[in-house]
């Protein structure tokens, strides 16, 4: 939460310019090591869904973290949150799958969809929010609107 990827990974064919097309393999790395791995060819059915420095989270919640369980039931339960969007705008409250949340979803779909477009890996500066010494990679940041 509150994060954004440092460096995204591709493998992917040359895109058309104006869209992007499919892709092999994605990868964005977070900076404690954490990776988000999107197999666009299902080619590794067995690869985790998340992959960070304590382990891995696979479908169907399979992990190797040790006792995950035990360690999510440590957790307390969250507050009651407002689901109903039309309600959440009525009452002028926060949405339980709010603003933050939402932008730093569509970040990362973001920066994988310039990276495949450029054709390569790019290295990303959340406290920025740009992409490090790539003025082609940031010009695609803010695109003008269609």
């Amino acid at each position: 939460d509150n994060e954004s990827p440092i460096r995204i990974d591709i493998d992917a064919p040359q895109q058309h310019p104006d869209a992007a097309g499919t892709w092999k393999r994605i990868e964005l790395t977070y900076a404690d090591g954490c990776k988000i791995v999107l197999d666009g060819e299902n080619k590794d059915t067995s690869a985790a869904f998340i992959e960070g420095p304590k382990g891995k989270l696979f479908p169907g919640f399979r992990s190797t973290i040790p006792s995950l369980e035990k360690k999510l039931a440590a957790f307390p339960e969250p507050e009651p949150q407002v689901t109903d969007f039309s309600d959440a705008v009525r009452k002028r409250q926060k949405f339980a799958l709010n603003e933050e949340n939402g932008f730093r979803s569509c970040t990362l779909v973001n920066l994988a969809i310039i990276a495949v477009r450029l054709g390569r890996s790019l290295e990303f500066d959340p406290a920025k929010m740009q992409f490090v010494n790539d003025q082609a990679a940031n010009a695609l940041i803010h695109q003008p609107m269609r």
